[in-house]
C-alpha cells in the first residue's frame, strides 16, 4: 500500500541525552516537556481504510500489533501519520519483554487480551492529508490534541507541560513509583520535525548507556558475561568493559540475539579476559567473539567516556537499535 501524503517509511526525529532538563526558555519557541515511556518507537500511517505501523528503522510491524492497527483505523482519520511509543503494560509498569515477544513472531490471540498494547502518540507528521513536518511543534501539538482528544485506550495522547518544575517532579514521581517511564523529553515549540536529527533532549531517570556486544564468556546461547564497547566511524572498536554475571533469564534473552563473529571482527586478532577493563581478576575466562551488531543497555554514568573500572549491570537488550546508532557517549536518542 502506497501512502499519498508521506512516503512509507519515515525516518523519526531523535533526542540526545542530557544531564539536566533545559530551562523553559532554552529551546526555540520555548521548551515543553513530555514523559518518555519505556517502549518501542513507532510511526502509524492511516489512509484509505489501511493502517501500517513502522518501527524506528522502517520495519513493518503491523502484524505484531493488530490491536493498535484496528484502533487506529477506527479512531484516526484517513491521511494521518502519528509518531509515538508502543507500550505493553503489566503489573502497573511497562513490560519490555512482552513487547519483544510480540516482535519475535505471530501474536497469540490470548496475548492480546492478557497483555494488550498501547500507543502513546506525541507528534503528528501528517493531518487532513497535509504534510505537517515543516510546521512548528506548537501547531503540530494543537492538531494532535484535536485528532486524539476523544480517543480511548489503546490510543493515548502523551501528557505535556511547559513548566520545568513540574517536569522535574514527574521525574521524581516516576522514579519512586517505577511505572515504566524512562525519563523526560524536552522539545522546542518553535521547532520543525526533522527526521534523523537529534533535535530533542532526553533526561533519563536511571543513568545508563547503550553499548555494543563484542565478545562473551560462556556459550553463544547461554552467555555468562558480555564484553562491551563502541564502534568508531572507521570500523575500529573501543573496549569499555564488561557486565556482571548474567542472571539465567537475561542470559537466555541475550542468547537469542547473538551470532558468531565474522573474520573481519574488530578484535579478530584475539582477546583475553585479562584485556577487558573491570573483569574480575580472580575469574579468568575464555572469551568468544560475536557479531558486533547487538546493542544492550547497562547501568553506567553517561558522563564516563570509559574504560570502566568495574563490571556493570545489564539492564536489557535493545534490539530496536543499530550498533552504528550508539555514539561516543553511549546515547542512542
Amino acid at each position: 500500500m502506497e501512502f499519498s501524503v508521506l512516503p512509507y517509511p519515515q525516518e523519526p526525529m531523535l533526542a540526545r541525552t542530557v544531564h539536566a532538563l533545559p530551562d523553559e526558555d532554552d529551546l526555540p519557541g520555548g521548551s515543553v516537556y513530555e514523559p518518555k515511556f519505556d517502549g518501542y518507537r513507532a510511526i502509524v500511517f492511516v489512509e484509505g481504510g489501511h493502517c501500517r505501523i513502522q518501527s524506528r528503522h522502517g520495519r513493518d510491524i503491523t502484524r505484531s500489533f493488530p490491536d493498535i492497527a484496528a484502533a487506529a483505523l477506527e479512531s484516526v482519520p484517513s491521511g494521518v501519520v502519528l509518531d509515538g511509543e508502543l507500550v505493553v503494560w503489566g503489573d502497573n509498569t511497562s513490560d519490555f519483554s512482552e513487547l519483544q515477544r510480540r516482535l519475535d513472531g505471530d501474536v497469540p490471540v490470548g496475548l492480546l487480551d492478557t497483555r494488550p498494547a498501547s500507543f502513546i502518540a506525541f507528534d503528528v507528521l501528517a493531518g487532513a492529508g497535509m504534510d505537517m513536518r515543516h510546521s512548528p511543534l506548537r501547531v503540530r501539538r494543537q492538531a494532535l490534541t484535536i485528532l486524539l482528544g476523544d480517543v480511548s485506550a489503546p490510543l493515548h495522547l502523551v501528557p505535556q507541560t511547559r513548566e520545568v518544575e513540574e517536569a522535574e517532579q514527574w521525574m521524581a514521581n516516576y522514579a519512586e513509583a517505577n511505572v515504566g517511564v524512562e525519563g523526560v523529553v524536552a522539545k522546542g515549540l518553535g521547532t520543525t520535525y526533522d527526521g534523523g536529527e537529534r533535535g530533542w533532549r532526553k533526561l533519563r531517570i536511571q543513568d545508563s548507556v547503550e553499548c555494543v556486544v563484542f565478545a562473551i564468556s560462556g556459550s553463544l546461547r547461554a552467555p555468562r558475561r558480555l564484553v562491551l564497547g563502541r564502534l568508531a566511524a572507521d570500523g575500529t572498536a573501543q573496549v569499555l568493559g564488561c557486565t556482571t554475571e548474567l542472571t539465567l533469564p537475561l542470559s537466555r534473552r541475550m542468547g537469542a540475539h547473538l551470532a558468531r563473529a565474522a573474520e573481519d571482527h574488530p578484535w579478530a586478532d584475539g582477546l583475553t579476559s585479562e584485556d577487558v577493563p573491570g573483569w574480575p581478576e580472580d575469574l579468568p575466562a575464555e572469551l568468544h567473539l560475536v557479531d558486533p551488531s547487538t546493542v544492550v543497555e547497562v547501568v553506567a554514568d553517561s558522563l564516563e567516556s570509559g574504560p570502566w573500572d568495574d563490571a556493570r549491570e545489564l539492564v536489557r537488550v535493545r534490539p530496536e537499535l543499530l550498533a552504528t546508532e550508539v555514539d561516543a557517549a553511549g546515547a542512542s536518542g
